[in-house]
């Protein structure tokens, strides 16, 4: 029985997100999540559409994974699942779904950690009007605390006269270490949202 619970269009993350079905899944549908994952991340034309687009993917993760320790039968689903994840269920929240699946030992103290500072960041982003780049200190400040992001790439040691002397060097170097960090976000957000998606319950 396959639980589909509403999922709001972001920008930047579009049908990709929509199509994502919450339910347990088998090897193949796990690799096709990844694939959207990193396609939808990819998509992201702003900083704030990147960031609340991972955060709608790693709800579809959270749901993926707790729902594996819910009856699937139909009237399990209908009267019992249902109430709890949907609308102004208890379960209902990310937050608290990801309190629920760390309490119970389902994903470790740093994908927790991971998941709730990624939450915290695009919590902020959706109230922030300002366009940020990936190397604003802003961003890269939240982004070097996540565990799953091993290293950030070194920003380009330029002189301090490099853009009076060569405006457009310094700004095709600026431009690749923003590309730089922002593909290094990508690979280690696919890969936290997917091994969470990944993991067995008990």
């Amino acid at each position: 029985m396959s639980l589909h619970l509403p999922v709001s269009i972001l920008p930047g993350c579009g049908m990709l997100c929509e199509g994502l079905t919450v339910r347990e899944v088998t090897m193949e549908e796990t690799l096709a999540f990844e694939n959207r994952v990193l396609e939808a991340l990819n998509s992201g034309r702003t900083v704030r559409d990147f960031m609340l687009c991972a955060v709608e993917l790693l709800a579809e993760a959270v749901s993926i994974l707790m729902l594996q320790v819910f009856r699937k039968d139909d009237y399990a689903v209908k009267y019992a699942v249902e109430p709890l994840m949907t609308g102004t269920g208890p379960l209902g929240d990310l937050s608290v779904r990801l309190k629920l699946i760390y309490g119970l030992g389902m994903i470790s103290r740093k994908e927790y950690e991971d998941a709730e500072l990624l939450m915290a960041l695009g919590e902020e982003l959706a109230h922030d009007e300002r366009q940020y780049h990936f190397t604003d200190d802003e961003i890269l400040g939240p982004i070097g605390e996540l565990h799953c992001v091993a290293a950030l790439p070194a920003e380009p040691a330029l002189p301090p006269d490099a853009e009076a002397v060569d405006p457009l060097l310094t700004s095709m170097q600026q431009q690749r270490y923003q590309q730089m960090v922002r593909s290094t976000l990508v690979l280690s957000l696919t890969t936290l949202i997917a091994k969470i998606s990944l993991k067995k319950a008990f």
